[in-house]
């Protein structure tokens, strides 16, 4: 396969992450701006590999079980991941909360892992899935983290939405919070991208100073209303950040 067919099947692939629903040819071809002819090419060599597989009606694809190949060597290579798991895990038994694992990717963040509290045991992990990284507290402890150059390159990239009544609707607004996260060392978000959660974070920072990702405790907005418990969930988490920083 030549690069730009790669490039292009590669495409075909991430077109599925702007849709819940199956997808057929035409849809690929409207959402990646290319010709069905194009698109049809990708999808045959995609769906040969395993890597798009047809829902009964025959005319629409979904994700193949084939891409779990390339998710799983990367994990089981990621050695952020590895160091990071066992203070998430201590994370969420202690405070009874969720605690996720992100890292940036462009102007959004990525879900690499979550442990789930006790209440939420049996919801679906979010592995892979983003959000703007403005409008986040694992974003934000990110940016902050980061050099001025390095932030303003992602902020002036980024697009900002109301996801939620109570998002950030200005780079003022968003400029606030980050100073706010550099002020205390960790950042805190409330129904700003769901209603009724809200969430600390603390970013990870290697040994060779560069922003590794983010590490954020969750639940539901009253666990972090009080403003001694919220301190507190964003010093351990703080504290956590640390930790793994020095090994990775």
């Amino acid at each position: 396969m030549s690069s730009n067919a790669l490039q292009k099947a590669l495409e075909v692939l991430e077109a599925f992450q702007k849709s819940p629903d199956s997808l057929s040819v035409k849809d690929v071809a409207a959402l990646n701006h290319e010709t069905q002819s194009s698109v049809q090419r990708s999808i045959y060599t995609l769906e040969t590999l395993g890597y798009l597989e047809r829902e009964e009606a025959g005319k629409r694809y979904v994700p193949g079980r084939a891409c779990l190949r390339p998710v799983y060597g990367y994990l089981r290579n990621n050695r952020f991941l590895e160091t990071a798991t066992p203070y998430l895990i201590d994370l969420s038994e202690r405070f009874a909360t969720r605690a996720d694992l992100t890292v940036l990717d462009g102007t959004e963040i990525v879900y690499l892992s979550r442990i789930p509290s006790r209440d939420e045991l049996l919801n679906l992990s979010p592995l892979g899935r983003r959000w703007p990284a403005i409008q986040t507290a694992s974003g934000r402890a990110i940016l902050a983290a980061m050099d001025d150059e390095e932030r303003e390159k992602v902020i002036a990239c980024s697009k900002i939405r109301q996801i939620t009544p109570r998002s950030l609707t200005t780079k003022e607004q968003i400029y606030t919070a980050i100073n706010k996260t550099r002020e205390v060392g960790y950042a805190y978000q409330s129904e700003e991208v769901l209603i009724g959660a809200a969430s600390v974070g603390a970013a990870v920072v290697g040994s060779n100073g560069k922003v590794q990702g983010a590490i954020i405790v969750g639940g539901p907005t009253e666990t972090f209303n009080d403003p001694d418990k919220r301190h507190a969930l964003g010093n351990a988490v703080k504290q956590a950040a640390q930790a793994i920083g020095a090994y990775v």
